[in-house]
Formats: C-alpha cells, structure tokens, sequence
C-alpha cells in the first residue's frame, strides 16, 4: 500500500502538512482532549489514501527557503478551511450564549474541553447538538471528500491569498451572525415577551415580585421553548452544513486563482 506513497513522496509531505493543518484548526480534532498521536495518525492515514490518487506529481523543493515558503502555504490553506468550520460551530455556541443570558445563565458557565474555556451551559448543549448533527448527517465523509477536492481545486504551490477570499472570509462571518440570530430566536423572542407580560403584571399587581418570580418562569419557558423547537433547531444546523459544503469549495476556487 505504501509503494504508490514513495512514488509520490513529495505530493504526499505538502498533502500530510495541509491536512495536519486543518485537523489543528476545527473545532473537534483540533481541541486538547484528543491526543496528538491520533491527530497524527489520521493525517498520515488520509495522506496515504488522497496522495496516490490526486494524479499529480510535486517536488520538493531544493532549497530549505523555498521549502519553508511551500509549507507555509499549505499551513495556511489548511488553517483556512479549518477556520470556515470553526466559523459555523461559533455560530452555535453564540446563539446558546444569548439564549442562555436571556434565561438567566448568563452566570452558569462551564468548561469547554474543545476551547478550553468557560462558555454557557446552552452553548455547549448547542456545540454538541452540532457534533452530533455533524456525525449522524454523514458530513465528516462530506467533509473528507472535500479535502480531496481542495488539493484538485488547489494543488500544492498554487495557494495564494486573493482580495476575493478576503470577501469571502467576510461573507462568511455575516453568515455565523445571521446562523446565531435564527438559532436562538425562538428563546430570545418568547422570553421577551414574557419579560413584558411581568412587567405589565408589576404595574397591575405591585405587590407580586416579579424578580424573584422571573428566575424560574424565564428558565421553565426557554426549556419548553427549546424542546418544541428542536425540529427547527436541527433543521437550521442541517442547512448550515449544506452552505458550509458550498461554501468551502467557493473560498477553494478563489484562492486557487491567484488573483
């Protein structure tokens, strides 16, 4: 099996490096409870599997300069493609961020084993709804298939940072926004309307306090909330995957022109 690597050994180093890079940068593989080893072996293994059959052979190069230089672009293309999915997995911890602050969670945090920080408790019941989601939807093979395609799109050496990928990077932002907003709408909007029918009943009944009668209504209706918005939850993380996939090899085509 390893004698078509040999052959290509110089594809196979730039393929290696690019596919280290973007295991590093997403969310999951790229967090500190999984171990280097496996980080490791997983790039070594798709690296044996792509290198063979990409069709194309690249040498390495015969200074230790230029060397660098094509590592470093590879390095960049793979934290690229990384960051895009770290950018929708953003979304969803953003949206259980102010979803959990309207509930009154704002001081429930707990630690994040991915980022190694403390983020709501919502935000990771939203993050892990996404991995999830992200498995049981069959996008890591979507995902697999599209490294592939990122070294036909853009092969070795052909990397370059272009004003339209700037743009994209952009776009792509306002899509987390917009993707956080829907998420967390059905919440934000029930609680709202909540908070203004107590405010309405402290007008009415002054001596009802709504303070201490607020806590456990907000945190009773945001749960009930959530539940019977599930099937609108999933949908929309179903759809984000569908634009990530678009929009992934959009960004490709525009770093593989080179200007």
């Amino acid at each position: 099996m390893l004698y078509p690597v040999f052959n290509h050994l110089g594809t196979f180093f730039f393929v290696f490096i690019r596919i280290i890079s973007i295991l590093m940068a997403v969310p999951f593989f790229g967090s500190r409870i999984v171990p280097m080893p496996i980080k490791m072996g997983l790039a070594l293994m798709l690296g044996v599997i792509i290198a063979p059959i990409l069709g194309i052979t690249v040498a390495i190069p015969d200074t230790l300069a230029g060397l660098i230089i094509a590592a470093a672009r590879e390095v960049i293309m793979g934290a690229a493609i990384g960051f895009i999915v770290r950018l929708v997995f953003s979304a969803f911890e953003m949206a259980g961020q102010v979803a959990g602050m309207q509930m009154g969670y704002a001081v429930a945090n707990v630690i994040d084993p991915h980022n190694n920080s403390q983020i709501s408790v919502l935000s990771q019941v939203y993050n892990i709804m996404g991995i999830l989601l992200f498995f049981s939807l069959n996008v890591h093979i979507v995902f697999i298939s599209a490294i592939k395609e990122s070294f036909e799109i853009v092969p070795p050496y052909g990397f370059t940072i272009t004003k339209g990928m700037m743009h994209g990077f952009l776009g792509m932002t306002w899509e987390m926004f917009r993707i956080a907003v829907k998420l967390a709408a059905p919440i934000t909007v029930s609680i709202l309307i909540t908070n203004i029918a107590m405010g309405v009943m402290s007008r009415t009944v002054p001596q009802l306090n709504v303070f201490i009668l607020g806590f456990p209504v907000t945190i009773i209706l945001g749960l009930i909330v959530m539940l019977f918005s599930l099937p609108f939850i999933i949908s929309i993380i179903s759809n984000s995957y569908i634009d990530l996939s678009h929009n992934l090899i959009d960004l490709l085509k525009m770093g593989g022109r080179g200007g």
